[in-house]
Order: C-alpha cells, then sequence, then structure tokens
C-alpha cells in the first residue's frame, strides 16, 4: 500500500467488529511506533495491553462517561463548528462502550522530562510532543492493514495509573482501543482545508 493510502485509510472509529486482530500486525505497529522520533533519543515509551475484562471497566470509571445524549450535552455543543459538533455528540456516548468492547486496547506511557501537571514552559513538553509521533506511528501501521481505532485523553490519570500499576515518575499518554470497523461504525466527515490559506511565507 502506497503511503498517501495509508494516510487516507488512517480514521477515527469508536465501534468495532469482533474480528480479532492478528498480534504479528500489532507488534508490527509497535515497532513502528518505536522508529519515531524522541525528544531524547532514549524512546523512553511502554505499551499496556489490557485484556482484562476488569481492568476496563475500572479504567471506565476513573471519571464520569455519559452513555446516551442529553438535553444539557446537546446545548453544551450547540454553538461549536458543525464538524466539531458531530464529532463530539457521536463521541462522547461511545467512549465506555469503545474501551469495554474494543478487540484491543493500548496505553501508552512515557517518562516526562517534567510532570505535566509541573509543567511551566513548552519546553517542558518535549516528551509529551515525541510520545505523540509514537503513537501516530503506530496508527499509521495499523491503518496498512485496515486496523483504526480512536485516541482517548483520560482525565484522572492518577487514577489510571494506579489501576495499571504504572510507576510515579511516568505518564499516561493515551487509552487506544483499536480493531477492525464495525460495518455500521460511524465515521464522520473529515474538515476539508484549502492547504493556501495555512502556508505563510517569513511571517504569518
Amino acid at each position: 500500500m502506497e503511503f498517501k493510502q495509508v494516510i487516507d485509510k488512517r480514521r477515527t472509529i469508536r465501534e468495532f467488529s469482533n474480528e480479532i486482530v492478528p498480534n504479528g500486525i500489532i507488534i508490527e505497529s509497535l515497532e513502528a511506533g518505536l522508529k519515531a522520533p524522541s525528544y531524547n533519543h532514549l524512546k523512553q515509551w511502554d505499551f499496556i495491553m489490557v485484556r482484562d475484562s476488569k481492568i476496563r471497566l475500572a479504567l471506565t470509571q476513573t471519571e464520569e462517561m455519559v452513555e446516551e445524549l442529553s438535553s444539557d450535552l446537546l446545548q453544551a455543543f450547540e454553538n461549536h463548528d458543525s464538524l466539531a459538533k458531530a464529532m463530539y455528540l457521536d463521541a462522547i456516548p461511545k467512549q465506555k462502550r469503545m474501551i469495554l468492547t474494543a478487540p484491543e486496547l493500548l496505553v501508552v506511557v512515557y517518562k516526562p522530562k517534567t510532570l505535566v501537571k509541573d509543567s511551566n514552559r513548552i519546553y517542558d513538553l518535549n516528551c509529551l510532543a515525541s510520545v505523540w509521533c509514537c503513537i501516530e506511528n503506530i496508527l499509521l501501521s495499523l491503518a496498512e492493514h485496515e486496523v483504526l481505532g480512536v485516541t482517548f485523553i483520560p482525565k484522572n490519570t492518577d487514577k489510571v495509573k494506579d489501576i495499571l500499576a504504572v510507576p510515579d515518575e511516568l505518564e499516561v499518554a493515551a487509552i487506544i482501543p483499536f480493531g477492525y470497523k464495525a460495518e455500521d461504525s460511524k465515521i464522520i466527515e473529515q474538515k476539508e482545508i484549502d492547504l493556501k490559506t495555512r502556508i505563510h511565507i517569513n511571517v504569518w
């Protein structure tokens, strides 16, 4: 598959088929993640594959997860851009279910230069930026095999770390449910951007 095709296929889904993702594809994607550029060249990233249903359930209980649309939720996004509104209203009620039912659930952990809560400068977040390069490599590698997912950023990372026994000095970058797309899985239309309006030469 050509690289441009992989990029085009790399989409977010929250509803999965029951088809098992071959372990070889998972290993290949994690190896691709480890080839991403890192802030300190040490690639201080670790991967937790969560397959225990009780642990998954505990992860969903670290914060409130709305399971259906309410008038309050609809009102909260009333004035959002139409595509952003469509994405949020589709995504929020599916958060718990996708964590519980995805064929695979990956938690990406990294060692920060400075803990996020103690960061004062953009420079302090270099490790966070580089782990997201790792995550994108993983997702692109999965997309090459028609395996798709979604990045979920937990609000209460300390609780997530407690459940997964992650050492205090590490941070959780993302929880990533992934698998093959369910036939009726909704894919939100992407916003079309005219590149010419986003390129600036020398100054804004």
